[in-house]
């Protein structure tokens, strides 16, 4: 119970100070992890409160985008099943040619070589090849992604803020940008590549955007999620007690049914909402390979820090008038950060 309230008053004093000078204390980190665990996400969902009554809704511009005009009712059913089940998988798909242009963008551009476990070495950036991958997990720089026109285009899409706007209850901000391939380097899951299942813990609320750039079969690699396990009280307490850990399926099994675990094979242009407060993970690549773009929109920059990239210009129309309209959405790239 002191623990508890010591982490409590951890964690408002650090409210107190992001309020002021929209950075978080790192000392607030653990405190943060630790409530959520002991809480089953009560604590979240309390500071999530707060950050909707300070940061309202606000009215989206209605301009067309990426995907096809969703009607208000398509946001709510996307928002409804992202409460109830933690994802939503969108009917409409990115068009062919912009998963194009980032196919021959990933098939051109270096990318980091994630470590595997165990691994020790120098850092490894390359083109990756599909005849002859050196790893399990080529990441891609942010800083490329949010400059390159169809990553704006895509973080400036009106339905996919509208989304999140409705699941978050607050102004969103996107603050996470990532591309990576899965190759079928190793035939053993990779806890460094996310292979196993694990809950997200890097924000007080968020959802993402998994847009997938290639097929994705059975045995190239599908996301997985464990549905409901988002909720409040959703993770066991016998799985939180491991705190912020990898868990393979056996221990998840022996607490959620089949019924429950989530396969997410689907075509290229596949949009998949979820949140990743509930266990996911992607399954290790069997065959062939997978490339996924990941868009995270979050009620607030309170959390740990990540890297500082910002826009080198704007190259998309809509992300021109969003961010001139809404600056706070794009405010994780820009010179001077919003609470």
């Amino acid at each position: 119970m002191r623990q508890l309230v010591k982490d409590w008053i951890i964690v408002i004093s650090a409210l107190v100070v992001f309020g002021v000078t929209a950075n978080t204390p790192p000392w607030a980190v653990q405190s943060m992890v630790r409530l959520f665990c002991v809480s089953g996400g009560r604590s979240n969902d309390l500071i999530a409160r707060l950050f909707a009554a300070w940061r309202p809704p606000q009215g989206l511009l209605e301009q067309p985008g990426v995907l096809a005009p969703l009607a208000a009712e398509e946001i709510d059913k996307a928002a409804v099943g992202l409460r109830e089940r933690g994802y939503y998988l969108y009917e409409h798909r990115v068009p062919q040619p912009i998963c194009d242009r980032l196919l021959e963008f990933a098939l051109t551009r270096p990318a980091t070589v994630r470590l595997r476990d165990g691994e020790s070495r120098e850092t490894i950036s390359t083109v990756y090849d599909p005849a002859r991958p050196v790893g399990v997990r080529y990441d891609f720089a942010e800083a490329d992604l949010i400059n390159h026109p169809d990553v704006q285009a895509l973080m400036a899409d009106p339905a996919i803020i509208a989304t999140a706007q409705a699941y978050l209850g607050t102004e969103p901000v996107v603050d996470v940008v990532a591309m990576w391939w899965n190759t079928a380097f190793s035939d053993r899951p990779d806890s460094e590549a996310a292979q196993y299942f694990h809950f997200d813990l890097d924000r007080i609320k968020w959802v993402k955007f998994f847009v997938y750039l290639t097929d994705v079969t059975s045995q190239s690699g599908p996301h997985y999620f464990i549905a409901k396990s988002h909720r409040t009280g959703g993770i066991p307490a016998a799985l939180l007690a491991k705190g912020y850990a990898r868990l393979t399926d056996e221990e998840v099994s022996a607490h959620y049914p089949a019924r429950d675990f989530i396969e997410f094979a689907a075509p290229r242009g596949t949009i998949l909402a979820e949140d990743t407060r509930g266990l996911h993970k992607g399954q290790n690549v069997r065959a062939g390979h997978r490339l996924v773009l990941q868009i995270q929109f979050s009620n607030s920059l309170f959390g740990p820090p990540y890297p500082k990239v910002a826009f080198n210009a704007l190259h998309d129309r809509n992300l021109m008038a969003m961010a001139e309209r809404h600056p706070r959405i794009y405010s994780a790239y820009a010179a001077e950060r919003r609470a």
